[in-house]
């Protein structure tokens, strides 16, 4: 969590925008990774993890009026719980991914050599990379982009796409 002064919501997300870059006033990635021993055609350890690091604009300091104090907190509540649901969305899917059964799996079989081995683990490894991608543009197709108006109307939008890196 990222703590923010500023005297406007609009300074506010200034901060956010600077700090994460673009118009995001947060950021969650997953870290997924693998490692293995090979030895006599098999595969005889493989390990699957997937850390995840969150991070969102809070509210810090600053001398707001009442409505942009409001405003503040409000995109700081969104900001946090999108990037909240980005990590469960990742959670998820390494979940249904489910390492020790795709682990078994790899060390059940037998390869001519290490390099055929670790093809088939980099075609798992892939699988996970494309799952993670997934939740992240599903969640996108619903909210991503925070958006306030004069008026400071605030509401979350859509990001599509665009929203995943």
């Amino acid at each position: 969590m990222t703590k923010l002064n500023a005297d406007t919501v609009d300074a506010f997300i200034e901060a956010a925008n600077k700090k994460f870059g673009g118009s995001d006033v947060g950021e969650t990635n997953a870290h997924p990774a693998f490692s293995y021993s090979f030895k006599g055609g098999k595969l005889t350890k493989v390990n699957f993890t997937c850390p995840i690091t969150l991070d969102f604009a809070e509210v810090g300091g600053g001398k707001p009026n009442a409505a942009n104090k409001d405003a503040i907190a409000k995109v700081a509540q969104l900001a946090e719980d999108h990037e909240e649901k980005h990590k469960a969305g990742y959670e998820s899917a390494f979940k249904t991914f489910d390492p020790d059964k795709t682990a078994k799996e790899l060390m059940a079989k037998t390869f001519k050599d290490e390099k055929e081995a670790k093809k088939e683990l980099e075609a798992k490894f892939k699988a996970l990379k494309d799952a993670l991608m997934q939740a992240c543009l599903d969640l996108h197709k619903s909210e991503g982009i925070i958006e306030v108006t004069t008026n400071i109307n605030i509401q979350m939008k859509p990001a599509g796409a665009s929203g995943c890196r």
